[in-house]
């Protein structure tokens, strides 16, 4: 040995030296480890975001894990409000108990670190029974921790270690398994809270999507912000603003939209485009500093509404009509037969005086009008009873034609009739539909009194479909004008002369189709020309 050698040994100079770097090298490990545990609570703080799963970020956390320690399955256990579940396993097929899971209250590791908040830790040798014992097992993992997760004071479920050889730890890792554990549920809670917000968000659109009446949120610059399902068919100008069709549409009515933004208030009105109605309500949106953002508008189609509205103020007008009629009509009715009746003893007697003659038989016409009058009265009010069968809208046609068609030939009116061969019966009353034909045909001869200049014409035709079979009757009169057409069915209204027209035909007419279960339709325009429809179910239809 030399004699430096011999020096060093004896002075201890040499076991200092190996004493420093063993222990430089064990804090150069320590350091690095430190280091990698920073690195893993900054990536799980960093890699989680609102497009990351807590299965992703549980993934990225085990490899993390894995550089420092034998860490080989992590999973997490939640509360649910009543249980504590098995939520999130990985590696995801390393699994004994299946994913939901409820802990038992008693006996379970798991349970235990939920209610407690300690940490606990189990061993393979660990000869105590619960209820996870045989999970591990079948797992082979030597050793589990099992830490609480606490967000904002509040436990909120477990965090599970597993490996599988013989592991332990000390109080620093300890601190770090903790501090991750604390990490984590902040991020689960993150990610809970935003699935909440996301799905309330979702469940709100696809509402607002799915409502049936439009819906648009509107700049007060008439730009549309958004808007659902139902106002896609709405109109907008080149640049997108619906301004002007609100203008339009609101022309009888206060602009709602308009008033709103002046007086920063909802506002109501009704519009009308295009033959149809809509209730519009319109509400302000104000953003933080009470400034209006915008303007929701909330449009719903009421035109079926309105003529529903139209038809009660219809009927209830026919009912106190046709009460009145009926009672008018029994009253006349008696001391009429006893006129008529009279009248026609007085025209058999032989000596009666010529020049009385003409006057009885005014008076027997006359009679005669008023009985006719009284019918229509009785068919309107209902007061008549009508037995239903089998029969052919063609006969009822072919009665009425014989009752009318020398009068509308004498007038040198073309009539051309195109009656169906094959058409199916019907299930009504021949003597009120050979009425309503009457009806339509004396119309529309009437229609054509006053046409010069082209030659007039009555096209009568019937036919059939699926359903229905139809009559109508076209004439190339003088058509009528668009302000009247909805009024030509209400009783009483006419445009004949006082001596040539009830104003009941055409009421007595609509009620005989509806007793049918049809429906007596009408179409004019200014071409000349004119067509009433009488639709009524076939026989098959209505057994």
């Amino acid at each position: 040995m030399k004699k430096q050698d011999m020096i060093e040994l004896l002075t201890g100079v040499r076991s200092s030296k190996q004493n420093y770097y063993t222990e430089l090298k064990t804090t150069v490990e320590e350091l690095k480890k430190r280091n990698s545990q920073l690195e893993i609570m900054n990536e799980v703080m960093r890699s989680f975001n609102i497009n990351m799963s807590v299965q992703e970020m549980l993934e990225n956390t085990l490899k993390k894990l894995q550089s420092i320690y034998p860490i080989k399955r992590v999973s997490l256990a939640l509360f649910d409000g009543y249980e504590l579940r098995l939520s999130y396993i990985f590696p995801e097929d390393s699994f004994y108990l299946k994913k939901e899971t409820s802990f038992p209250k008693e006996h379970s590791l798991y349970n235990d670190v939920f209610v407690t908040g300690r940490e606990r830790i189990y061993q393979q040798d660990d000869d105590s029974d619960f209820f996870e014992k045989e999970a591990f097992q079948h797992l082979h993992l030597h050793s589990v921790f099992l830490f609480p997760l606490t967000s904002r004071g509040k436990i909120i479920g477990v965090l599970s270690l597993g490996s599988l050889v013989p592991f332990s730890y000390d109080e620093k890792d300890q601190a770090f398994f903790l501090h991750l554990a604390g990490q984590i549920a902040v991020c689960v809670e993150n990610a809970r809270l935003y699935e909440e917000v996301f799905a309330s968000k979702q469940q709100w659109e696809e509402t607002f999507r799915a409502v049936s009446d439009a819906i648009l949120v509107i700049s007060p610059n008439g730009t549309v912000l958004s808007k659902n399902d139902a106002a896609s068919s709405w109109p907008l100008n080149s640049h997108g603003d619906i301004r002007p069709f609100i203008k339009e549409a609101a022309r009888s009515s206060r602009n709602p939209f308009e008033e709103t933004i002046k007086f920063k208030k909802p506002h109501y009105a009704e519009l009308r485009l295009q033959n149809k109605f809509y209730d519009c309500s319109c509400y302000p949106l104000f953003v933080e500093d009470s400034t209006l953002h915008a303007v929701i508008l909330y449009i719903k189609d009421v035109t079926e509404k309105r003529q529903m509205e139209a038809q009660l103020l219809h009927s209830g007008q026919l009912a106190a009509i046709g009460e009145m009629a009926a009672g008018v009509a029994h009253e006349l009715n008696n001391p009429l037969t006893a006129i008529i009746g009279n009248t026609q003893l007085l025209l058999r007697m032989n000596d009666i005086n010529e020049k009385i003659r003409p006057l009885l038989d005014d008076i027997d016409l006359c009679g005669k009008r008023c009985r006719t009058i009284i019918r229509s009265l009785l068919a309107f009010s209902r007061q008549e009873e009508f037995s239903f069968k089998p029969c052919s809208l063609n006969q009822s046609v072919e009665e009425a034609l014989s009752l009318t068609r020398r009068q509308i030939e004498k007038q040198n009116i073309q009539l051309d009739i195109n009656l169906s061969s094959s058409l199916p019966l019907i299930n009504g009353n021949l003597q009120q539909l050979s009425q309503v034909a009457v009806n339509l045909l004396i119309n529309a001869k009437d229609a054509l009194q006053d046409v010069k200049g082209r030659k007039r014409k009555i096209i009568v035709e019937t036919k059939s479909d699926h359903h229905s079979a139809f009559l109508t009757v076209t004439d190339n009169g003088t058509g009528i004008a668009p302000e009247i057409i909805n009024d030509i069915f209400h009783p009483f209204f006419t445009t004949k002369a006082a001596n040539s027209g009830t104003g009941l035909g055409l009421p007595v007419s609509f009620g005989i189709a509806k007793s049918h279960g049809g429906r007596l339709l009408v179409e004019s325009s200014n071409s000349y020309q004119t067509t009433f429809t009488l639709a009524i179910p076939l026989l098959s239809e209505r057994l």
